[in-house]
């Protein structure tokens, strides 16, 4: 009994590093969850384009809907798409073919994306 406090802080110690390590995690999670930031693509003469995941995510929460399917998924690592390509079907077109939503090929629709 005499050493019984040693057992107590030990187990104490313990629960508040799962603790700390679980907050951690959840974090992490909340983050990857909630998607990156806004990213902005050149656009050339167009103008810029602002790809906003929490406007994609509210339509297909799902992060598989898009990556690795259509994009990779690479933290850092991001090429603007081509408008050769989207034409195509093939990446932002994939989606963007006029019944899925708005299509690239519509001229009426290049300012959703494109600002000057």
């Amino acid at each position: 009994m005499k050493h019984a406090w040693k057992s107590w802080v030990l187990c104490a110690a313990l629960v508040m590093l799962i603790g700390f390590v679980g907050a951690i995690l959840a974090q992490q999670v909340w983050a990857q969850a909630k998607g990156p930031e806004n990213f902005d693509f050149a656009g050339g003469a167009q103008g810029k384009v602002t790809f906003s995941h929490e406007k994609h995510m509210a339509k297909n929460p799902k992060c598989t809907d898009c990556h690795t399917k259509i994009f990779k998924m690479a933290k850092g690592q991001r090429s603007a798409p081509k408008m050769a390509e989207m034409e195509k079907g093939q990446s932002c077109g994939t989606c963007h073919n006029g019944q899925a939503a708005f299509s690239v090929k519509d001229k009426a629709d290049c300012a959703k994306c494109h600002k000057k």
